[in-house]
């Protein structure tokens, strides 16, 4: 018999087996669960009468076992499809309405939108109709330290040359990592310099502006091969509130025109750096649709989904990776590109200046200094990821009839866990497996009923 006969046969014999499965499946057949000890008790407070028991021991095992709720697909799958089926609902109610949200902000000004990073050398780029840096009047051009400023191959999208600098000498590595550190300083000077355009548009203060117009936004952070963040963001224009609607003035090009202004304003002098960092000059805005476009045509649903797609898949393979460094000594040995070592390299030099001390640079090295949040949205956009999960949980609880005894007057809870470890066995990670697969065939299959075949959203 070989080890995983005896991993699959130790787990079905257990005598908690079969209550174990139904706790996994309940969890989503999550790939990297928690465990915990303890209870929870409930006591009326009238009369000291127990109400409510919960505790470990009636477990299996003897433990609670709950989702890790990680939104990374290379760290479980299960969870994050989840995580991405929240942000899809998270983005779309905030374009077509629900989940708290009017439909009427359909008739708002919308667009999408993608704020590149700047320039910090020249890089190989993927490209297929024609050479990576042509030598059209390049051609004997070297840079200070002797390489040359073009290239003539043709670099496919998996090549790990993509996004690496020409010369690694002449890139500006400190710049990109502060650049990576600063974008979310740099979103909200982005966001304040949206009022002083409106502002100054309509000859009135800013106050005036945001009592009289909003932006509301929902954004994603995005890694370009070359290791810099950039952000897709959807952006829309409301009244003082999302359910009024919006002046007549604020128009779809006054919301572009009010953008690509802000945009070019924003601008950060860091310590010890000498490049005063900007958004890239590249600024892609497009109109949302309220229905079905052409084929060129953004509509809800196909925004929702590209940003839902990003939240779960933020690293790139061989750019980041998706734990944090512990020791300078594990940089060598990372599955990372060299251009991404550097960076990494990088963040932990200049971790240790006390004019970045507050960036926790070393903290986020594997994410080549970002700290922002993957998915961020303004307070107004649209519903909470809380929200979501909490009507989740009632829903399971109403269709299983759990009793939470809330309505218990005058009640005090108890509550006492503590961690006891984390992941599956062997045998048990294979049923787990499993259970997610079926759990999302069954979920591709009702919604396949439900759409007619229309996958748009996750």
């Amino acid at each position: 018999m070989t080890f995983t006969d005896r991993e699959i046969l130790s787990t079905a014999t257990h005598p908690d087996f079969r209550a174990w499965l139904a706790r996994v499946r309940h969890i989503g057949g999550c790939q990297h669960p928690v465990h915990l000890v303890g209870h929870t008790m409930t006591v009326d407070a009238a009369t000291g009468r127990l109400v409510h028991a919960f505790t470990s021991a009636e477990q299996p095992h003897g433990r609670l076992t709950i989702a890790c709720g990680n939104r990374r697909q290379s760290r479980c799958e299960p969870c994050a499809r989840l995580h991405q089926g929240d942000t899809y609902q998270l983005v779309v109610s905030g374009l077509a309405g629900g989940k708290g949200v009017p439909d009427t902000v359909r008739r708002h000004p919308r667009v999408f939108v993608t704020f590149t990073a700047p320039s910090f050398g020249p890089v190989h780029r993927h490209t297929t109709d024609e050479p990576c840096r042509p030598s059209r009047g390049r051609r004997g051009l070297v840079c200070g330290h002797g390489r040359p400023l073009w290239c003539l191959d043709r670099h496919p999208s998996g090549d790990a040359l993509t996004g690496s600098p020409l010369c690694p000498e002449c890139y500006d590595y400190p710049a990109a990592v502060l650049w990576n550190a600063h974008t979310r300083d740099l979103w909200q000077r982005l966001h304040r310099n949206l009022y002083e355009g409106i502002a100054t548009t309509r000859g009135i203060s800013r106050t005036a502006a945001r009592n009289t117009v909003r932006v509301a936004y929902a954004k994603v952070a995005e890694y370009q091969r070359r290791g810099s963040v950039h952000f897709h963001a959807v952006m829309r224009f409301d009244g003082p509130t999302p359910e009024t609607p919006t002046p007549a003035w604020a128009t779809l090009p006054l919301l572009v025109q009010t953008i690509r202004t802000a945009t070019r304003r924003v601008h950060l002098a860091v310590p010890g750096l000498d490049t005063i960092l900007r958004f890239g000059a590249q600024l892609d805005i497009r109109p949302i649709l309220p229905g079905r476009g052409g084929d060129d045509d953004l509509t809800e649903r196909a925004v929702a989904s590209y940003i839902a797609k990003y939240v779960t898949k933020p690293d790139v393979a061989g750019i980041t990776v998706d734990r944090p460094i512990r020791h300078a000594i594990s940089i060598s040995v990372l599955p990372v590109t060299e251009h991404a070592r550097t960076l990494i390299r990088i963040c932990w030099t200049l971790g240790r200046r006390p004019e970045y001390k507050a960036l926790n640079l070393r903290r986020w090295a594997h994410q080549l200094g970002y700290r922002g949040h993957i998915a961020s949205k303004s307070r107004a956009y649209s519903t909470t990821y809380t929200a979501l999960r909490a009507a989740r949980e009632q829903h399971r609880r109403d269709q299983h009839q759990e009793d939470t005894h809330d309505d218990t007057p005058d009640a005090i809870t108890d509550k006492h866990w503590t961690y006891a470890g984390t992941g599956h066995t062997a045998g048990q990670a294979m049923f787990a497996d499993a259970i997610a697969d079926d759990l999302q065939a069954a979920r591709d299959a009702a919604q396949d009923v439900r759409a007619g075949g229309d996958r748009d959203g996750p």
